[in-house]
C-alpha cells in the first residue's frame, strides 16, 4: 500500500486564532438565543499566515507520507519549503481574482469553540477533480470546503473506487437533506464531533441503526474526553488522555484524523489506530499552532506502551 496516496480535499486560509478565557455558556443564554447580541474580550490572538489543511500534511508527513492537496488558493499565498517538499503541490488551483479564504476561531476556556469563515477562492474549488490525479489514490478525506467540490470529490472517489472519508466539519449547516444523502452514498466513513453528529442525522432524517447501513464506520470525537468507532458489528471507545499542560486545543482532532488515515492505510486495526490517533492529539494540545510538535518513534512506543499497555512497532 505504500505507493498508493492519500488525496487531502481541504480548504486553504488564513488563520487568526483567539483564547477567551473564559466559558461561552456563561455569556450565552439558551432563552435569549433568538435574540443574540454578545461580545467576548478576547485575551490572545495570534495571526497565522498558514492554512486549514495542513494539520493534516503536517502531521501526515511526520509519519512518513506525503500526501496530495487538493485546495484552491489566490496569489496572496505561498508555500514554504516544509510542504513544497513533504507535500503533493500539483493539484493547487489558484484564482485569478479572488483571495485566499480566512478564518478566525475562538476557543473558551474549556475548549468550546467559534468559527467564522470567508471563502474567497475558495469557492473555485469546484474546479479540482480527483479525476486529474495520475497517481495511483488509496483513501481520499473530503473536508471542509466550497460544498459543491464536496459533493463533487465523493462522487468522484466512488467512480474511482477511492474509499472516502466524508468529515463536513462546519459545513455541516450549509448542506440540505437531499445532498447529505448524496455525499453519504458516495462516502465510505463520516467523522464528525458529537455536536455535528447530531446536526447530520437531524438533516438526513435518519436514526443511528439507518446511518450504520450507509457508512461502513462512523468515527466520533468528543474534545478530549474520547472518541468512538462505530459500525454494525462493533462499538468502540477509546478514551481522551490526560494532558496537564494544554496549550492550543485547536488542531488536536485534525492530527488524529492523520494518523487515522495513515495507520489504516498500513493496516493496523482499528483500534489500535485510535489509541495511536488520541495520543497524536495529546501531543498537538501542547503546542502551539499544527507544526510545533514533533514526535520520535521511541516517544510513540513507549507512550502506547505506558498509557495504552499495547505494544507497537512502528
Amino acid at each position: 500500500m505504500e505507493n498508493k496516496n492519500i488525496v487531502v480535499s481541504w480548504s486553504t486560509a488564513y488563520d487568526v486564532i483567539m483564547n477567551y478565557d473564559w466559558k461561552f455558556q456563561d455569556d450565552i443564554k439558551a432563552d435569549k438565543l433568538n435574540n443574540l447580541s454578545v461580545a467576548f474580550l478576547i485575551n490572545n490572538l495570534k495571526k497565522e499566515i498558514w492554512w486549514t489543511w495542513a494539520n493534516i500534511v503536517y502531521n501526515l508527513s511526520l509519519l512518513w507520507e506525503r500526501s496530495i492537496l487538493m485546495s484552491a488558493i489566490w496569489k496572496d499565498f505561498s508555500f514554504d519549503g516544509f510542504f513544497k517538499e513533504n507535500v503533493n503541490l500539483n493539484y493547487i488551483h489558484e484564482s485569478s481574482d479572488l483571495f485566499s479564504a480566512s478564518c478566525h476561531i475562538t476557543s473558551d476556556s474549556v475548549s468550546n469553540q467559534i468559527t467564522t469563515f470567508y471563502p474567497w477562492a475558495m469557492n473555485e474549488s469546484e474546479n479540482l477533480s480527483l479525476k486529474s490525479i495520475k497517481e495511483e489514490v488509496l483513501y481520499t478525506i473530503v473536508s471542509p470546503n466550497q460544498k459543491e467540490a464536496m459533493i463533487k470529490h465523493t462522487k468522484e472517489s466512488k467512480e474511482l473506487w477511492i474509499k472516502t472519508f466524508f468529515d463536513p466539519g462546519q459545513q455541516i449547516y450549509t448542506f440540505n437533506k437531499d445532498e447529505l444523502a448524496e455525499i453519504s452514498i458516495n462516502a465510505n466513513y463520516l467523522i464528525v464531533n458529537e455536536y455535528e453528529r447530531k446536526i447530520f442525522k437531524e438533516k438526513i432524517w435518519k436514526d443511528k441503526k439507518e446511518l450504520l447501513e450507509i457508512f461502513s464506520k462512523i468515527i466520533v470525537t468528543l474534545w478530549d474526553k474520547w472518541s468512538k468507532i462505530i459500525s454494525k458489528e462493533m462499538e468502540l471507545k477509546i478514551s481522551g488522555l490526560s494532558v496537564e499542560n494544554v496549550i492550543d486545543p485547536t488542531w488536536a482532532w485534525d492530527s488524529y484524523r492523520a494518523w487515522l488515515l495513515r495507520w489504516l492505510k498500513l493496516w493496523y486495526s482499528w483500534e489500535t489506530s485510535a489509541k495511536l490517533w488520541t495520543l497524536m492529539a495529546s501531543y498537538c494540545i501542547q503546542s502551539h499552532w499544527w507544526q510545533n510538535h514533533f514526535v520520535e518513534k521511541e516517544t510513540i512506543e513507549n507512550d502506547m506502551r505506558e498509557k495504552f499497555g499495547e505494544e507497537v512497532k512502528l
